[in-house]
């Protein structure tokens, strides 16, 4: 099976990938802090942002990460800033 060209360790962090992306979501979620209301009418998570990061992963080429795994989590983080930080509106959200 193709791996993309990525390495085991990169290929092994996957699952521990997606749980991390579930708890962050799961979070977000559930939190009353981040319920849509007047001021933050754009605080609507759902699955569409959980799957633009997994997506986004999937774009990734794995020869650019043999051997950086850290690479790997930057990129996820990057990711998250990208879908969810970027929304939150205020410091005490962030």
């Amino acid at each position: 099976m193709n791996q993309g060209g990525f390495d085991k360790i990169c290929i092994d962090l996957c699952p521990k990938i997606i749980n991390a992306t579930m708890v962050v979501f799961s979070s977000m979620a559930n939190t009353p802090q981040f319920m849509p209301t007047a001021q933050k009418f754009h605080y609507q998570f759902n699955l569409r942002d959980f799957a633009a990061i997994i997506q986004n992963m999937l774009l990734a080429q794995g020869a650019l990460y043999k051997g950086n795994p850290l690479g790997i989590i930057r990129m996820w983080a990057h990711e998250c800033h990208r879908v969810w930080y970027d929304r939150l509106i205020n410091d005490p959200d962030r």
